[in-house]
C-alpha cells in the first residue's frame, strides 16, 4: 500500500494543504481540520476523482462552493470568508448535492477573546479497535447528549501499533467519523504514531492525515512546523506540543517557540497537551522515564512561568488529575512545598481551584481504550484510578469544568477551576435536560466579597429573568424547583445581592417533559435489616431500619456501609428505598452488583432475580456469584407509577461459611411529566405556568407580575421566598409548580 503524500501548496492568502494520489483501499468519511473564526479545511479520501465542498447556512441550501479539478483520493480543500460564531452546513465529494447530512455539519468559533462557554473531549491512547474505545466514544456521546464537544482533542497514540495508514483509517478515522464529522481533532503524536512519522520533515500517515497551523492560521506564533502549534478558542489559548518525536531539551527549536507563543498571547485561558506526562504512575513512570522526565524538567518550567492552568497528557494507561501544583520539576517528584491547594476541587467538596495566582492542574488521560493498569498513587495526585474512560472539560468564561466519564458512563472525577474575582454558575450545566417540575441544586462559585446572592432563571436565553430568590447567604448552592415549562434555551443567573454587576450566567439547558432521570444511583442510601427477618409488607413501605450508603455488605474491604457479620453467618439480608416518580415513567432499566444471590421488587412485584432458589429467611442461595456481580436489565415500565414507590431487594449468601456479601442497585427511568400549555404573559414575556409568572426584564430590573387590568405589579417581598402567596397577583400559576416541585423535591431527597 503507497502512502498518501501531502504537499503544501499555495492558495490565495494562505497555506492549502492538498493530497496527492494515494492507492489506500479504506476511503475516509469528511472530516474537518484547522476550523478557526473565518476558516475551516474539509479532508476525506474517496476514489479518484476531482474533489468539491458545498456549504450554506441552511442544510437545503448550500450556497457556496469551492472545487479542486484535480483528480486525486485524498482531498483538502480549505473554506475561507467564513463568518465567526455561525452554523454551516457542508457536503463533500465529486459535485455538490442538494443538500446537507445532518450530521455534516461545523460551528465556526467566535473571535478570540470572546467568554462563550464551550466544552472539548480529551482522549488519549485509544487506537485500538476494539470494544472498550467504543464503549469510551459512546459513553461521551450519552454525557453530552444535547451539547456535543466543540473541540476534539487526542493526546496520542490514536493508531496502535505503528500509526500505519491502514491503522489510522481502521482505528481512528472510522471510529471517530461520526465525531469528526462536526467536530475538529486537535492532535499531539504519540510514541506509537511517531514509529511511521517524521516530525523533522513532518512526513508519514499522521502527517498526511492532519492538516495542522503551521502559520499560526488559527492564533497563535507561527511555528513553522505540524509537529507543534498553537490555537485559540474563545478566551482559551492551546499549545501542542510534540514529546514523542521532536527535541524536548533546552535549547531547542520546540522549546524556543513556545516561550515566544507564551509572552505573546494575553488569553485568560492557557491549556498546553502532549503525549508523555510529567507526573504518572500509572502503565509508565514518570520518575524513570526519559521523554517524562526532559518533559518535567525542561517544558514545564517554562509553561508555569507564563501561567500555564491545565496540562494533558497520556502515554500512561491510567486516569489521574492533580491537585493544584507549582515547581514540581526534580527527579524523582516529591509533593512537599509543590501542592499550591491540597483540597479535592470539587464544589460540593473542598471548593474550587483558585487559579488566579501560581499552580496548574496536571491530568493523564491515557485510559481512551487501551488496556490499563499500574501502581498509581502519584504524589502530587488528587485522584486516580485504572478504569477506561475520557475527559470532557466545561469552560465558561471564568470558569472551568473537568469531568472524566468511564466507559459505563460513570461520573467517576470532577474538579472545577476558577478566575478571576465573581461569581460562576457551573449547575445546571451547560447541555443538560432538566425534568419540568423536579428538583435540583443551582452551584455557583463566588470569589470575592460575596455575602449573599440573588438567583434567578431565564427561559428565553437570557432575554428575560424570572426571580428564584432575592437573597440568600452565598453557600454555594441552592436547591431549586424547575417550573412545569417546558425550554431549550433555558439559563441560571446568580448576583451578588448588594452589587448586582457581580453576576455569573449558567450555559444553555434544556427544561423537559420528556428525560432520562436517575431514581437511584449507585452509592445510594438504603434502609436494611441485617440480622432478622422482617415483618409482612416489608418490601412495599419504608422507615424505622438502620440506614447507610452503598455499597452495603462485608467481606471484600470495599463497604460503605458494613453490615452484621457473624459465623455461621445470617442466610439472607433486606434492603429497601422509597423514590419519587414525577410523572409517567415510559421506560425503565434496572442495574444490580450482588453476592451471591438477589431478588429485587417494585412496590412488591418481584422484577429481577438470580440464584435465590427460595425466598425464605433460613434459606441459602442456589449457588454461588462471582465477587461483585454485575447485571442490569430493561424494566415493565408500568411498574413505576407517579408519586411513592418502593423499591426493595434481598441478598442471600450461598453457605453459613460464605465469607462476603455485597449490595449496590441503580434504577434510571425515562418519565413524562404533564405542562401546561402556556401562551405569553400579559406583558408579552415568557410563559410562566398556566400564562402567569413573576419576571424581571433582561437588566435585572424586577418587574413583578400581570395585575387584571394589564398593569406591571411592583416587586416583591424581600423575604427571601422569591415568590408571592396566592391571591397577591401576579405569579398563582408560578406559586402551585414551586409547591408541586417542592413536595417532588423533599421527598425525593429524603
Amino acid at each position: 500500500m503507497t502512502r498518501a503524500l501531502l504537499i503544501k501548496t499555495l492558495c490565495c492568502a494562505g497555506a492549502l494543504w492538498v493530497a496527492l494520489a494515494s492507492s489506500a483501499d479504506a476511503q475516509r468519511r469528511p472530516y474537518l481540520q484547522r476550523l478557526a473564526p473565518t476558516e475551516v479545511t474539509v479532508v476525506w479520501r474517496a476514489a479518484s476523482g476531482p474533489g468539491e465542498v458545498c456549504y450554506g447556512t441552511a442544510i437545503d441550501a448550500l450556497s457556496e462552493s469551492v472545487r479542486d479539478e484535480t483528480a486525486r483520493t485524498d482531498h483538502a480543500i480549505r473554506l475561507t470568508g467564513l463568518t465567526p460564531d455561525t452554523r454551516y452546513h457542508y457536503a463533500a465529494g465529486t459535485t455538490c448535492p442538494a443538500s446537507a447530512d445532518a450530521n455534516d455539519y461545523f460551528v465556526t468559533p467566535p473571535v478570540a477573546g470572546s467568554t462563550q462557554p464551550f466544552r472539548m473531549w480529551v482522549v488519549g491512547d485509544s487506537g485500538t479497535g476494539g470494544t472498550n474505545q467504543r464503549r469510551v466514544r459512546d459513553a461521551m456521546m450519552a454525557y453530552t447528549a444535547g451539547a456535543p464537544p466543540d473541540v476534539f482533542l487526542h493526546v496520542g497514540d490514536m493508531a496502535y501499533s505503528d500509526g500505519t495508514d491502514s491503522e489510522f483509517s481502521d482505528k481512528f478515522f472510522t471510529i471517530y467519523q461520526d465525531v469528526m464529522a462536526h467536530t475538529v481533532c486537535w492532535p499531539a503524536l504519540g510514541n506509537h504514531e511517531a514509529h511511521t512519522a517524521n516530525s523533522m520533515d513532518q512526513s508519514g500517515p499522521y502527517y498526511d492525515g492532519y492538516v495542522l497551523p503551521s502559520a499560526g492560521e488559527a492564533g497563535g506564533v507561527v511555528s513553522g512546523t505540524e509537529a507543534y502549534y498553537a490555537f485559540d478558542r474563545s478566551n482559551v489559548h492551546f499549545i501542542v506540543l510534540d514529546s514523542a518525536d521532536s527535541d524536548i531539551t533546552a535549547p531547542s527549536p520546540m522549546l524556543d517557540w513556545l516561550e515566544e507563543d507564551l509572552a505573546a498571547t494575553d488569553q485568560e485561558w492557557i491549556v498546553a497537551f502532549y503525549h508523555h506526562p510529567p507526573y504518572t504512575k500509572g502503565s509508565h513512570d514518570s520518575d524513570r522515564e526519559g521523554r517524562h522526565i526532559d518533559m518535567r524538567e525542561f517544558a514545564t518550567p517554562i509553561l508555569e512561568r507564563y501561567g500555564v492552568d491545565l496540562v494533558l497528557g497520556g502515554h500512561s494507561h491510567s486516569y489521574e488529575r492533580s491537585y493544584l501544583i507549582d515547581g514540581a520539576y526534580d527527579t524523582p517528584t516529591t509533593a512537599a512545598g509543590h501542592i499550591v491547594d491540597p483540597g479535592d476541587g470539587r464544589l460540593d467538596g473542598d471548593g474550587p481551584y483558585d487559579m488566579r495566582g501560581d499552580g496548574a492542574v496536571y491530568i493523564v488521560a491515557g485510559h481512551g481504550g487501551t488496556g490499563v493498569g499500574g501502581p498509581l498513587g502519584h504524589p502530587v495526585m488528587a485522584h486516580d484510578e485504572i478504569v477506561n474512560g475520557s475527559v470532557v472539560v466545561d469552560v465558561e468564561g471564568s470558569s472551568m469544568t473537568l469531568h472524566n466519564i468511564q466507559l459505563d458512563g460513570t461520573e467517576s472525577d470532577w474538579a472545577t477551576l476558577v478566575k478571576g474575582e465573581g461569581i460562576v454558575v457551573v449547575a445546571p450545566r451547560a447541555g443538560s435536560a432538566v425534568l419540568a417540575g423536579s428538583g435540583l441544586d443551582i452551584q455557583w462559585s463566588a470569589t470575592g466579597p460575596t455575602e449573599e446572592v440573588a438567583i434567578d432563571y431565564s427561559l428565553d436565553d437570557g432575554a428575560s429573568w424570572i426571580p428564584v430568590v432575592s437573597r440568600v447567604a452565598d453557600t454555594g448552592r441552592f436547591g431549586w424547583m424547575a417550573p412545569l415549562v417546558v425550554s431549550s434555551v433555558a439559563r441560571v443567573r446568580v448576583s451578588d445581592a448588594d452589587a448586582p454587576e457581580v453576576v455569573g450566567i449558567s450555559g444553555r439547558f434544556a427544561i423537559t417533559d420528556l428525560t432520562e432521570d436517575t431514581l437511584i444511583p449507585f452509592g445510594g442510601v438504603w434502609e436494611y435489616e441485617d440480622d432478622a427477618e422482617p415483618a409482612a409488607g416489608w418490601d412495599t413501605t419504608t422507615g424505622g431500619w438502620d440506614s447507610g450508603p452503598a455499597q452495603l455488605g462485608y467481606g471484600d474491604g470495599d463497604e460503605a456501609t458494613v453490615l452484621y457479620d457473624t459465623d455461621p453467618n445470617v442466610p439472607t439480608v433486606y434492603f429497601r428505598q422509597s423514590i419519587e416518580v414525577p410523572g409517567d415513567a415510559t421506560a425503565a432499566r434496572l442495574e444490580v452488583l450482588y453476592d451471591d444471590a438477589i431478588a429485587v421488587f417494585l412496590n412488591g412485584v418481584e422484577v429481577f432475580s438470580r440464584n435465590i432458589g427460595s425466598l425464605a429467611h433460613d434459606e441459602y442461595a442456589s449457588t454461588s456469584s462471582d465477587d461483585n456481580m454485575r447485571e442490569g436489565m430493561d424494566l415493565d415500565a408500568t411498574l413505576l407509577r407517579p408519586g411513592m414507590n418502593v423499591v426493595a431487594a434481598v441478598v442471600k449468601q450461598s453457605s453459613a461459611g460464605s465469607s462476603d456479601v455485597s449490595f449496590d442497585l441503580s434504577l434510571t427511568a425515562t418519565v413524562r411529566v404533564d405542562v401546561p400549555d402556556a401562551g405569553p404573559t400579559p406583558d408579552g414575556g415568557m410563559p410562566g405556568v398556566d400564562g402567569g409568572g413573576v419576571g424581571v426584564d433582561a437588566a435585572g430590573t424586577d418587574a413583578g407580575g400581570p395585575r387584571p387590568d394589564g398593569s406591571i405589579e411592583p416587586p416583591g417581598d424581600e423575604s427571601g421566598c422569591g415568590c408571592r402567596s396566592p391571591g397577591e397577583g401576579g405569579g398563582t400559576g408560578a406559586a402551585f409548580s414551586a409547591l408541586f416541585a417542592l413536595g417532588v423535591w423533599m421527598r425525593r431527597r429524603g
